[in-house]
């Protein structure tokens, strides 16, 4: 019996991580930034929906780090406002 194959993880799952695989664990994370019973999608917006603060944002850009292995640049920072430009972002890294 071959044994369990490992679980993938997110730099192994192909050489072009496309936006479809990465915005469910992104909806994820920042869904534990949410306080009421909202429904995150990817229009969601960080700051002007969630109402996180500028260090919230921070601490959920440093969950998606620590998630997928990565590291962004500062200035990309400031271009995230929604899910989706966040899923953007990751994405774009991955495929670097």
């Amino acid at each position: 019996m071959a044994p369990d194959k490992p679980a993938e993880t997110w730099k192994s799952i192909d050489l072009n991580t496309n936006y479809d695989q990465v915005l469910p664990k992104i909806v994820t994370i920042v869904t534990t930034f949410v306080k009421d019973e909202m429904t995150v999608d990817q229009d969601t917006g960080l700051q002007a929906d969630i109402r996180m603060a500028s260090l919230q944002v921070m601490e959920l850009v440093l969950e998606v780090e620590d998630e997928f292995d990565i590291s962004f640049p500062l200035n990309r920072l400031a271009d995230i406002h929604t899910v989706r430009d966040l899923t953007q972002e990751v994405v774009i890294v991955l495929n670097q």
